[in-house]
């Protein structure tokens, strides 16, 4: 079982290898790599890619207020289950049916991955 944040639904989906540290990156593709074998239950905790990024800080996220923030609204939005076990693949079809560019904007316009231009709601239509 994978544990991941809500968030990160939709951070996996557009990843390509950028990020923080290598670290990070190494631990995002671990990741990725096991969706498709293991379930995952989903909560508003720290995680298993939080757990690589350089903004836990002695067991404290340095953007804890925005994250969880951006937290709340995939739940909001896309109607996460939380404390479940789903598969992967289940909850990514049932969310990229929710998922419309306005609500995509509303949940990741203040994401600085978003700002930078690395993600975007038409690669989630590919």
């Amino acid at each position: 079982m994978i544990v991941l944040r809500p968030h990160h639904i939709l951070c996996i989906q557009q990843f390509k290898g950028y990020g923080y540290n290598e670290k990070f990156v190494n631990n995002m593709f671990d990741i990725i790599n096991k969706l498709e074998k293991e379930k995952i239950i989903i909560k508003v905790d720290f995680d298993e890619i939080c757990k690589s990024c350089p903004n836990l800080v002695d067991s404290i996220c340095i953007s804890d207020n925005k994250i969880h923030l951006l937290d709340k609204k995939v739940i909001h939005y896309l109607k996460i289950p939380l404390n479940q076990l789903v598969y992967f693949n289940s909850l990514k079809l049932n969310i990229n049916k929710i998922l419309t560019e306005e609500i995509f904007y509303k949940i990741c316009n203040d994401c600085s991955w978003y700002k930078k231009g690395f993600c975007n709601y038409n690669k989630f239509k590919k």
